[in-house]
């Protein structure tokens, strides 16, 4: 750690105090987040028994039978692969809601780390040309202050040096998707989103970015609008964390 690194942290501590979001310990950390090492080397990723399309974590029998979900085998998929950091759940679960609705946007850094880490670990070899990160709607934003997957992506910019594609657009309020069954959500984000200089991405690898993963309606809506009218090559969905489904409905 250099000397300047050393002052800022001190001059940190002594005017700026804070604690960990998941702790309540005393946090120093040169990105100013609120949330320390120990408790950021606690949030724990997914294993590797997770369907190969989807990333939906899967109980050994079936993964070893199939291999992929009972959703991927009923058809396509707009997009290539989903990969997710971790469960959402637990610790990981608290620091993503302290980041969205609390307004802890330094815990962006921490974050997009373990996104960096899932990218890299779990990338399937893709060399990404755009993070194209899913937008909320502008009242939405307002009302919360920041766009916390933007703000993600731009990050995670700076540690994969891949640019951010800012094109896409919701363009109508949708209902918050908790408390929905599939056909509503689909419903409810159906032609939400518009897609600006979509020549950009021709022949491109994307990276879609959000926080977290429940059905996948939402980027499945966007990867449609991807390549209806762009001629994208790979999409692989980055998120944060996954939504664990009941094996009953695997």
């Amino acid at each position: 750690m250099s000397l300047n690194s050393t002052i800022r942290q001190i001059g940190q501590a002594l005017f700026f105090p804070q604690s960990c979001v998941v702790c309540h310990h005393w946090v120093l950390n040169p990105d100013f987040s609120p949330l320390c090492r120990n408790c950021l080397l606690s949030l724990k990723p997914l294993g590797q028994r997770i369907c190969y399309y989807c990333g939906i974590p899967l109980p050994g029998d079936l993964l070893e039978v199939h291999g992929i979900c009972s959703q991927c085998r009923d058809g396509p998929k707009t997009y290539d692969f989903a990969r997710a950091y971790g469960a959402y759940q637990g610790s990981l679960r608290l620091v993503i809601r302290k980041f969205k609705f609390e307004g802890r946007q330094r815990l962006a850094y921490p974050l997009a780390a373990l996104l960096e880490t899932c990218y890299r670990g779990r990338g399937l070899n893709l060399k990404a040309h755009w993070i194209v990160p899913v937008p909320l709607y502008s009242r939405r934003r307002r009302e919360r202050g920041f766009d916390q997957t933007l703000l993600l992506g731009h990050v995670l910019c700076q540690k994969l040096k891949v640019p951010v594609f800012g094109g896409l657009r919701r363009v109508r309020p949708t209902a918050p998707q908790s408390g929905l069954d599939l056909r509503q959500r689909q419903e409810n984000v159906y032609d939400a989103f518009l897609l600006d200089q979509a020549e950009l991405l021709s022949r491109r690898n994307i990276l879609l970015v959000d926080d977290v993963m429940t059905t996948g309606t939402t980027v499945s809506e966007i990867s449609r609008l991807l390549r209806t009218k762009s001629t994208v090559h790979k999409i692989m969905v980055l998120t944060l964390a996954r939504v664990p489904l009941l094996y009953t409905q695997l």
